[in-house]
Order: C-alpha cells, then sequence, then structure tokens
C-alpha cells in the first residue's frame, strides 16, 4: 500500500501538512475499501472510530427526519474528507453515510489521528483549516437554499461539475437525479422543468450526460438570477 498511499497523500491536503513520521503513521493504520453504489458506510448516531477520505466515486451525507423522510446534507467526491469532526470527538455519528455510486475509500482510525496530532503541529493545522472549511461549505449551502432559484441552483451545479471537451463542457451526472434534486433542495419534478428550461441556452442532455455548449449564456442567467 506505500505506492497507493503516496499517490493518496498528494491529493489530499490533510495528508500533505503531516509530517513524514505522521504520514508513515497513517499509513500503516489505515486501510482501503471498496464499498457498492447504495451500500452503507456507517450509520447515524453509530459511534464514530474512523475518518474517512474519498478516493474515487461519490458518497452522500444524510439524516432520517422525525417524519421518516430523508434529509440529504451533503455530497463528498474525490479528495475529500468525511466525518472527520465526529471522529476526532469520539461522539457518536451527527449523520449517516452511504455510497451514492460506486466508490473506493480511505479509512483512517479516528484515534491514530488524535495521537499524531497531538505532536505534529502541521497536520493540527490541516484538521483546523479543514474544520472551518466543512462550516464554510455548509454556510455556502444554506445561502444557495435561501436565496437561488431551483434554475440556479441546477445551472450552478451544472457549472461546477463539468469538464471541458472537444464540444463545450460535459458532465456526467454523478448519481440518480432524484438525489442530485434532493443535494439541490428541489424536487426531482423542478430538476426536470429546469433542465429543459436551459435546453435554449445550449444545454442538451443524453441520459446522465449533459453538454454545456455555451457556458457564457449560463453565467449570465446566474448574475441575472442572482440579482433578481
Amino acid at each position: 500500500m506505500t505506492d497507493t498511499f503516496a499517490l493518496i497523500t498528494r491529493s489530499c491536503a490533510l495528508l500533505r501538512a503531516a509530517g513524514p513520521q505522521t504520514r508513515e503513521r497513517l499509513r500503516r493504520s489505515a486501510r482501503l475499501r471498496h464499498y457498492h453504489r447504495g451500500e452503507t458506510i456507517f450509520l447515524h448516531q453509530s459511534r464514530a472510530q474512523a475518518c474517512h477520505l474519498v478516493l474515487e466515486g461519490w458518497v452522500k451525507l444524510y439524516r432520517i427526519a422525525p417524519n421518516g423522510c430523508e434529509a440529504l446534507l451533503g455530497i463528498h467526491t474525490r479528495g475529500e474528507t468525511f466525518g472527520l469532526a465526529d471522529g476526532l470527538r469520539g461522539a457518536a455519528r451527527s449523520f449517516g453515510a452511504d455510497a451514492a455510486s460506486d466508490c473506493d475509500l480511505l479509512i483512517l482510525p479516528a484515534p491514530e489521528i488524535r495521537a499524531a496530532a497531538a505532536t505534529d503541529p502541521g497536520l493540527q493545522e490541516a484538521l483546523l483549516h479543514e474544520s472551518f472549511a466543512a462550516t464554510d461549505r455548509l454556510l455556502d449551502q444554506i445561502t444557495d437554499l435561501k436565496s437561488c432559484s431551483a434554475l440556479q441552483r441546477v445551472a450552478a451545479f451544472l457549472c461546477a461539475h463539468a469538464c471541458v471537451t472537444e464540444d463545450g463542457l460535459r458532465v456526467i451526472l454523478p448519481f440518480e437525479k432524484h438525489l442530485i434534486a434532493a443535494y439541490l433542495g428541489i424536487k426531482p419534478e423542478s430538476l426536470s422543468r429546469a433542465l429543459s428550461r436551459l435546453k435554449p441556452l445550449g444545454v442538451t442532455i443524453s441520459r446522465d450526460i449533459v453538454l454545456i455548449r455555451n457556458p457564457e449564456a449560463l453565467d449570465v442567467l446566474l448574475r441575472e438570477e442572482a440579482a433578481a
């Protein structure tokens, strides 16, 4: 696993910040695990014994509301960590996690991270930064839910996940559309309507692939929606 862990370190800010001895310590205790789509990674209120880093695929974080409905709290993909705060505190999980797609995770035992951070200032700073960044992401998500229209949220989601191709920007929808709708805080039918409204702006959809032929039009749309 030594070579694999070295590659992972280059893509993970948390591990890059740690000193060589700390990285070696974490490497010895780390585990790689593959999860199939829909598989449970951990349950809400279960004991937090580890922190997770996404190597490939997508993971959804959720809670079950008192009325039985699932509240989607976040989606994580390659290079992102989750469950860090609960693991560091040794607390019960404040949310559940499932594989939104087939995914590969690096699992780091929480006691090892706590012990390593006690003697590694670089890791301490990185953990603090990651905690602040997680809070910032939640604030951004709340801001979008309160101030942005459904159309704007869909357009912003597509722009954020697009990659450059010869034909323009392409988005491979990473998981089922009902999960995208839940992540954006809209109903599935609202997502379908928003995608249809984006077609005159150069957005074409074929199954799980979205092609954006006129990114500038979406930028204008986002500014107009934000101003409105």
